[in-house]
């Protein structure tokens, strides 16, 4: 048996072909087969690594972008033309230990809600701050109990910086780079941005620490190496947390009475 797990972010496509789990402790990390990554717009160029490995046992996608990937995802799974019905999922009340404390559960981001459950599959009973960098920058919290308490959202690093770019008349997009006493305008930028990122995690892990004091952060996603070295709070790098949370989705199918359906939601 086999999984295909992918995740479409607002910029990426992220795939990989993973074993099912040893044991309750397995990683999807440690049973991952193949794995790719091309830009939303590639999506067709998958097609030719997909033809050249075994039809997938069960296909798990979270997206959040939108109904403008569904056709070209649908005709990249025609390499396999007895391939499963892809579960498209989206967030719900309760799942893989995790209680959806959203006003409406349904509306929360699958992505986050997946990276969730990764965080919980990997550190256990724990609280947690669910970080994941990518072209916006989510900050969720999970309680000892796997409840979800609330997060935010804010632009992502490169959103941030591009920002400035777009709508001042003089600034630049210029790569500058992090230093702690910037001279040129370029790293100005670089810097300022990474201090308001690392700033925004540790308000929130602290204002959570209050309440958990043994809470964990988790940081995932493209622009966590160089958010990293920003913070002063001790962290764990998962390098695809929603895929891990997709892996422990797609192992429960079938056994929670998830429905196997079509369709992407956003």
């Amino acid at each position: 048996m086999s999984f295909l797990l992918i995740d479409i972010g607002n910029t990426f496509f992220k795939w990989g072909i993973y074993a099912p789990p040893q044991d309750p402790t397995t990683t999807a990390q440690s049973q991952v087969r193949e794995y790719g990554r091309v830009l939303l717009d590639e999506i067709p160029m998958v097609m030719r690594a997909w033809r050249k490995l075994p039809r997938p046992d069960r296909i798990v996608i979270a997206s959040v972008a939108g109904t403008r990937v569904v056709n070209p995802v649908l005709r990249a799974l025609e390499v396999w033309p007895d391939a499963p019905v892809p579960n498209w999922i989206s967030s719900k009340a309760q799942q893989c230990g995790i209680t959806n404390g959203y006003l409406n559960p349904a509306a929360l981001g699958c992505d986050r809600w997946a990276a969730m459950i990764g965080a919980r599959a990997l550190i256990g009973e724990r609280a947690a701050l669910v970080v994941v960098c990518g072209t916006a920058t989510t900050l969720d919290m999970l309680s000892t109990d796997g409840r979800f308490l609330g997060g935010g959202i804010m632009p992502g690093l490169g959103l941030m910086q591009r920002a400035l770019n777009q709508n001042t008349a003089t600034l630049p997009d210029a790569a500058g780079d992090y230093v702690d006493f910037p001279r040129q305008t370029v790293d100005a930028i670089a810097t300022g941005c990474a201090h308001a990122q690392a700033g925004a995690v540790e308000r929130v892990f602290v204002q959570h620490q209050k309440n958990y004091p043994d809470v964990r952060c988790i940081l995932s996603g493209g622009a966590a190496r160089s958010l990293g070295p920003r913070l002063t709070i001790p962290f764990t790098y998962v390098e695809n947390l929603v895929l891990e949370g997709l892996y422990r989705i797609a192992v429960t199918l079938g056994t929670e009475g998830t429905p196997i359906r079509s369709g992407a939601s956003d």
